[in-house]
């Protein structure tokens, strides 16, 4: 039997207590203090999902700091010529070594936007068991047999925006995805602004970034249930600021993601801190930063279903403690280990 004690995050509301450990399974959830000695303490949530990654270039290491085109814009910005000259051991390598970092730095599973065509979407599968994959096709006009080839072998259909594909194209691409029952996803105004009437018609699952987005279509992105996925430090590395209480105040549903690997790290508490920080610049509350990481990317998975901490379920959780440097973020669940590393305790995954 094993407790973890704090501020519990349930369905109904936190719970100021502890919960308790059987077997790998939460045996209960108890408001008051704890009877035992807690193997850790802080704000428990369920582990998150990281609802917008780019592990595929977790092996580029930057030599300079790029503008967003330079690095990211197809299809020759560094991290696509970093994606077509690395041998392919080495590509699912990296992607291996991410997804592990990224399970002990809190998150339960991500969300891959993967570039390479089906056989990207294959080397992460290769790679990763706890990733969902959207795919991209790597045909520069539409081609259905591509397209299907993809999607049996992917979770769905990730772009990287309307600017960088024909309109055409990307509404062929949306029609397949929902004809599959698949996700479809897209990067959004992120430094400029997209017509989101455009992106709207298309029917995504949900969008990503809307930095350079308005009030006006912060508020049509609620009024369709189509959630946003802000990734604060990787905006904040090209100098872009997410509208996030906007969004919050529009009633958008927002998740956390951590965005390219080859820019910020496999630490749900570092993105956490980012995130809290700006959010409370724009007035917003901590909680709510708390509830876009610990809801967001489930319900994005899930359906919007209510998410908390119970009684009979997995015990998989992310434990949050603030502090000198910054947030730091334990791991608790089923076949992870407990080890110290440089006085941190966290919990990492054994095979």
């Amino acid at each position: 039997m094993d407790y973890i004690s704090g501020d519990i995050w349930t369905p109904d509301g936190i719970l100021a207590g502890y919960v308790v450990i059987e077997d790998g399974r939460i045996a209960e959830i108890v408001e008051g203090a704890c009877p035992g000695t807690p193997v850790c303490s802080g704000l428990v949530i369920p582990a998150p999902i990281d609802a917008h990654t780019h592990i595929g270039d977790a092996g580029l290491c930057l030599d300079r700091r790029y503008s967003l085109e330079e690095l990211v814009a197809p299809p020759n910005g560094v991290k696509h010529r970093f994606l077509s000259g690395t041998p392919r051991k080495e590509l699912v390598s990296g992607m291996r070594a991410f997804s592990e970092r990224l399970l002990a730095g809190g998150f339960s599973g991500f969300i891959d936007f993967r570039e390479g065509g089906t056989e990207g979407c294959r080397m992460l599968r290769e790679a990763s068991e706890s990733a969902v994959i959207l795919g991209r096709p790597v045909s520069e006009a539409f081609d259905q047999n591509e397209t299907d080839d993809l999607l049996r072998m992917a979770d769905g259909i990730g772009i990287s925006g309307m600017r960088d594909m024909d309109h055409r194209y990307v509404e062929n691409l949306a029609e397949a995805a929902h004809r599959a029952g698949k996700m479809f996803a897209l990067h959004a105004s992120e430094n400029r602004r997209d017509d989101i009437d455009s992106i709207l018609a298309l029917e995504p699952d949900f969008l990503v970034h809307m930095c350079a987005s308005e009030k006006e279509d912060l508020r049509k992105c609620a009024d369709s249930d189509v959630p946003i996925v802000v990734c604060a430090r990787s905006n904040m590395y090209f100098g872009l600021v997410p509208p996030i209480k906007d969004m919050l105040d529009a009633g958008v549903r927002v998740a956390v993601g951590t965005d390219n690997a080859m820019l910020c790290d496999a630490d749900s508490g570092a993105e956490l801190d980012a995130f809290t920080n700006v959010l409370m610049s724009q007035g917003g509350d901590r909680l709510d930063a708390v509830r876009c990481l610990a809801e967001g990317g489930k319900k994005i998975l899930n359906d919007g279903a209510n998410i908390g901490l119970r009684a009979g379920a997995e015990a998989d959780m992310a434990v949050y403690r603030i502090r000198n440097c910054g947030i730091e973020v334990v791991r608790f669940a089923p076949g992870l280990q407990r080890r110290a590393d440089n006085g941190i305790q966290e919990y990492t995954r054994t095979h």
